[in-house]
């Protein structure tokens, strides 16, 4: 062997160790951002639930028809209501 060729060897050693290491790097990135997706789905998937419990329990309500619109106590029932619908299309359906 000449020179040459060990210098070549060393060379492609070298290069291969780096893209382990560039490689291994990446691969613990994509795992932090996989966790932190995952944290972030289950947040919405509890946001989603509450929202629709609020809408249920806001639909039994109204369903009695314990508030009546001419009042200030239906006037904020209805604002409720208001909220409530901008909300649900949050939801995950």
């Amino acid at each position: 062997m000449n020179t040459l060729n060990i210098i070549l060897i060393i060379a492609l050693v070298l290069i291969l160790i780096f893209v382990f290491f560039i490689t291994k790097n990446l691969l613990n990135q994509i795992e932090k951002s996989e966790d932190i997706i995952t944290e972030y789905e289950n947040f919405i998937v509890k946001q989603s639930e509450a929202i629709e419990a609020c809408n249920t329990r806001l639909k039994e309500v109204d369903n009695r028809g314990i508030f009546k619109a001419d009042d200030e106590i239906g006037w904020m029932f209805k604002e409720f209501q208001k909220i409530q619908e901008a909300l649900n299309e949050f939801t995950l359906r």
